[in-house]
């Protein structure tokens, strides 16, 4: 009691160990508060820096606007159907060919060639030879067989001589014997040479040299007779051709004059040849026949030809870009008013640019073109 007195007196008064701990606590959930502040305050700072950080670099210029433009109209192109007069026709350029021409090939047997003796450009007289094939062996065989038939003959009037008429018969079937063997070589021989049917000029040669071979049929020499021409006009499309007739005129122009010509032969009308060559231009070809042909023409040379295959006249045309044509239906767009209306139409003649209207327009009309 002494002891607890003075201290009281004194004014120390000794802790007490519970309230310690109490004050420690007290302490430590102060610390966590303001550190809890403290975090707080840091991620308001680190929004605010993010929010506001773009504001703070140099603005960047922006890009401007394109500037708008004002769309096309779209424009419209018409045209109105005019009456007149339509044609189809055949045009380009012909060359003049002989109309008497003879085409030669070996037609027994072919062979090696041993002679050839004219060329391109040539003239030659009716029997000139062309070319010789090559005859081998076959040449002294035709000297034996002809020097047989000497002897027979020989024979024959030493047997007449003798009056005997036995003698004399077989001496006569002896000479028809050697006779005929040699004719029948002396045949064999002349189909080795080709000879030239007409008098004219070679106007195609084919390109041989001695020990090259020929086949049977094979057309190695064209000779023409000059004196007589037409034009042969080759037509590319098998449609085109198929519309030309024979009797139809055709216009020519020569050297700057026109002449009057006419259809002679298409491929409908051509005659049939063996020659694989000759069907095949005979296939696409027209043959022209010229009133009043010119003496300077000459085989190669050309003229323009123009052959009318269809025509009609004083009817309604239309350019060929105002019909359309969808799902099998014909018809055109006119313009009336503000509106475009649709009508169906029948055609006729047709070219490259132009349509024959048939049915359904009328002239005047504003047709929408394509």
């Amino acid at each position: 009691m002494g002891k607890l007195s003075n201290n009281k007196a004194n004014g120390n008064i000794a802790p007490r160990r519970g309230g310690d701990r109490t004050e420690r606590a007290d302490r430590g959930r102060r610390i966590a508060q303001q550190s809890k502040r403290v975090a707080g305050l840091a991620i308001l700072l680190s929004a605010s820096v993010a929010a506001t950080g773009c504001s703070l670099l140099p603005s960047e210029e922006q890009p401007l606007k394109p500037p708008l433009a004002k769309p096309a109209e779209a424009r419209i192109v018409t045209a109105e159907p005019k009456v007149g007069t339509i044609e189809r026709a055949l045009s380009g350029s012909g060359t003049f060919e002989s109309v008497r021409t003879a085409y030669h090939r070996f037609t027994e047997s072919g062979g090696r060639v041993e002679e050839v003796l004219v060329r391109s450009g040539d003239e030659v007289k009716a029997g000139d030879v062309l070319l010789r094939l090559d005859t081998g062996e076959m040449r002294m065989t035709l000297l034996q067989r002809r020097l047989e038939v000497e002897k027979k003959k020989l024979a024959l009037d030493e047997a007449k001589a003798t009056g005997d008429a036995r003698r004399v018969n077989i001496a006569e079937l002896e000479l028809e014997i050697a006779t005929m063997a040699y004719d029948s070589i002396e045949n064999t021989f002349d189909h080795r040479e080709l000879r030239s049917e007409i008098d004219g000029v070679v106007t195609f040669a084919a390109d041989l040299e001695p020990g090259d071979y020929v086949e049977e049929y094979q057309t190695l020499f064209t000779v023409s007779d000059p004196s007589e021409m037409r034009l042969a006009f080759g037509v590319s499309s098998g449609s085109a051709v198929s519309e030309a007739q024979v009797g139809m005129a055709a216009d020519i122009v020569f050297k700057d004059k026109n002449y009057a010509g006419k259809v002679v032969q298409t491929p409908s009308s051509a005659p049939f040849e063996e020659d694989e060559r000759l069907r095949d231009r005979y296939s696409k070809t027209l043959y022209i026949e010229v009133e009043g042909l010119p003496e300077e023409a000459e085989i190669g040379d050309s003229a323009s030809v123009r052959i009318i295959t269809a025509k009609s006249e004083d009817t309604l045309i239309l350019p060929k870009s105002g019909v359309r044509k969808l799902f099998g239906r014909t018809f055109v767009q006119v313009i009336e008013g503000e509106s475009r209306r649709e009508l169906d139409v029948e055609t006729g003649l047709e070219t490259a640019t132009e349509v024959e209207i048939v049915n359904g327009l009328e002239a005047g009309a504003k047709v929408v073109l394509q």
